[in-house]
């Protein structure tokens, strides 16, 4: 068998991975228990505090991001707070923040509720370092949290034949009640439709330096 040109006078490539994406998914251990106290007290907020939802957002749910978002503050959230707090070092220990000057700790945190056919479109969260999503109430097929890649606004789409990590443009978490989500705040991300009759109850919040 003859052997290639390629293979007498080249030396086998080397493949470089930059800028990976990290996801750290984690869930408290009494995460029964700590969603009931958080289901009681959203049910009082919904109550009281009416939907913040800016009229130019393209998605359509309830949200308290905009007038009720110090929840790490309220008695009832308090426990959330410090578990989210412990798992915001984890995640910053990845990658290795001079925190010197200062801590890494929850500035907003609010809630998020998605009824029958409600999304939330494409999204980042400037002004923060890290970002995430627990989740309180997620009925079987619940509208999922989407990432999108940047590689999806790219001009050229190029006709895919089999799907991996360095092609794929979206990934869905397919998440479970008590799930716990940090990711980096400038990772685009957005709900995809909630096509069920239970509502989809989650907590979001952002972290900075």
């Amino acid at each position: 068998m003859r052997v290639s040109d390629r293979t007498m006078y080249e030396l086998p490539s080397t493949i470089l991975e930059y800028f990976p994406q990290i996801i750290q998914i984690s869930k408290p251990s009494n995460f029964k228990k700590l969603n009931s106290t958080l289901l009681a007290a959203i049910d009082e907020i919904c109550r009281t505090t009416p939907n913040s939802k800016p009229r130019h957002w393209a998605g359509n749910l309830y949200t308290t991001a905009r007038n009720r978002n110090q929840l790490m503050d309220e008695p009832n959230f308090r426990e959330l707070a410090d578990f989210i707090t412990e798992e915001i070092k984890i995640f910053a220990s990845k990658f290795c923040i001079d925190k010197s000057n200062g801590v890494i700790s929850i500035n907003n945190m609010w809630i998020n509720i998605l009824k029958n056919k409600d999304s939330m479109d494409q999204h980042c969260h400037p002004n923060s370092l890290f970002c995430g999503v627990y989740f309180v109430k997620i009925p079987h097929n619940a509208g999922l949290l989407a990432f999108d890649s940047p590689s999806s606004e790219q001009m050229i789409n190029p006709p895919i034949k089999v799907n991996n990590q360095y092609n794929m443009r979206q990934a869905g978490f397919k998440m479970s009640e008590g799930d716990l989500i940090i990711f980096n705040s400038y990772l685009k991300h957005r709900v995809l439709l909630h096509d069920v009759d239970e509502e989809r109850i989650s907590i979001g919040f952002t972290c900075a330096l």
